[in-house]
């Protein structure tokens, strides 16, 4: 008799464990509690799914122990399954990986095919209320979750089965799905479950001077303060908003600014000129200062960057855009090389858990064994994703560790 299998949970790991599950084959029952799978999938990407990375790692995960992710990930090739689903994708010179058409309901399309095609049986609008362990498996208590918000959710139909699969996901966009009631089922399992942060989340600014710049995209290095303690760095795209900075170089120090936050003051540090030393920013400022004494500061920036950043500047700097250079001082051109590659802000906030692309922290890392995914503290229980104390780099790392651990999950949990 095959073994009785319920996955929690309808995101990118759930379908990736129901999947693995039902190849092996097991008998798999997958709990949805919204009215619709991979919600988050298909948002991911602006709409485009940065379904993985060709260059995956340990170092581009965070959480208690980062090492953690590497047995799940040695086991997965992103291109590989889903070539087998029949969907073409294609890797950019970043080593992104998206739906070769790029749109998100590709990737959804071929994982509920398949879904389909192995007899899953999918619940959707049912929430696992609660998880008890009986002999020889477990027995869960559901709800049946109306489409209407302002309707009481009702008792549902009560499950038994052999294994369990928690891929509930977690606190980040609530508005798709997110929530944290697949921690407090981990808990009822006897886990421990770390400190939840937003991780890959936009962060608030104190300084007029980075709304001014609302729109504006960028190429720049940024560091995270802490007092003296320089807390992290990052370079990429930096986009400023009016209300601070988006854009994958702030997402990735995102997670240590939230946290640094709980503790005290903390001071960004933007570089716009990444690829220089400070040496060799100074070199190319001093050159384009040399006879050019005459010049209006404000000519000055001509071909360096646009005049909204260039008034910025100027302004930050205590300048009058109209001086000639030569009355600004000898050491203005030194001045000016450190504003250009230090110049700070202060983070006051984030955007919080609803345009948090993922959470920081989650199920404690010692409790699992990273080779299946298999619970140490409930017999027959497998985790996966974001539920999980993992936590990646943007660029599809999250959702690439998503489909690895689902995947490991359902293969360990179906195994006999």
């Amino acid at each position: 008799m095959a073994l009785r299998i319920v996955v929690v949970g309808g995101g990118a790991s759930g379908l990736a464990a129901a999947i693995a599950a039902a190849r092996s084959p097991a008998q798999v029952t997958l709990l949805e509690r919204g009215h619709g799978l991979g919600r988050k999938v298909l948002a991911s990407g602006g709409g485009r799914c940065n379904l993985g990375h060709g260059r995956v790692g340990p170092e581009r995960y965070h959480g208690a122990q980062p090492a953690f992710v590497r047995e799940a990930l040695a086991r997965f090739k992103s291109e590989r399954f889903f070539s087998e689903l029949g969907l073409l994708t294609a890797t950019g010179p970043d080593g992104r990986i998206f739906p070769r058409c790029g749109k998100s309901h590709a990737v959804l399309d071929v994982l509920k095919a398949e879904i389909e095609r192995l007899g899953v049986a999918v619940r959707l609008g049912v929430e696992a209320a609660a998880i008890g362990r009986e002999a020889g498996g477990f027995r869960l208590k559901t709800l049946r979750i109306p489409f209407r918000k302002d309707e009481t959710p009702e008792p549902g139909e009560e499950l038994r089965c052999d294994r369990v699969i928690l891929a509930c996901g977690g606190a980040s966009y609530p508005q798709l799905g997110g929530g944290e009631g697949g921690y407090a089922l981990a808990k009822s399992l006897g886990h421990t479950v770390t400190t939840l942060s937003p991780a890959l989340v936009p962060l608030l600014v104190k300084d007029g001077w980075v709304k001014r710049l609302h729109g504006l995209r960028l190429e720049a290095g940024l560091r995270l303060w802490a007092g003296p303690q320089e807390l992290c760095r990052s370079r990429g795209e930096l986009l400023c908003t009016d209300y601070g900075l988006s854009g994958p170089a702030a997402l990735d120090v995102s997670r240590d600014a939230v946290r640094a936050r709980a503790a005290g003051p903390v001071t960004a540090s933007i570089d716009l000129f990444p690829e220089f030393t400070p040496q060799g920013l100074r070199a190319l400022v001093a050159g384009r200062w040399a006879g050019r004494a005459d010049w209006p500061l404000k000519d000055f920036f001509l071909g360096m960057f646009p005049a909204q950043l260039s008034g910025a500047v100027i302004d930050s700097l205590g300048w009058e855009a109209g001086r000639p250079l030569d009355s600004l001082g000898h050491d203005a051109p030194e001045r000016l090389a450190g504003r250009l590659q230090d110049w700070r802000c202060e983070v006051c906030g984030s955007r919080g858990w609803s345009e948090a692309m993922v959470t920081a922290g989650g199920v404690s890392a010692d409790e699992v064994d990273p080779r299946g995914l298999a619970s140490r503290k409930a017999a027959g229980l497998h985790l996966a994703g974001e539920l999980l104390d993992v936590d990646g780099d943007s660029g599809g790392f999250n959702l690439h560790f998503a489909w690895a651990s689902g995947l490991a999950a359902g293969w360990a949990a179906a195994a006999r």
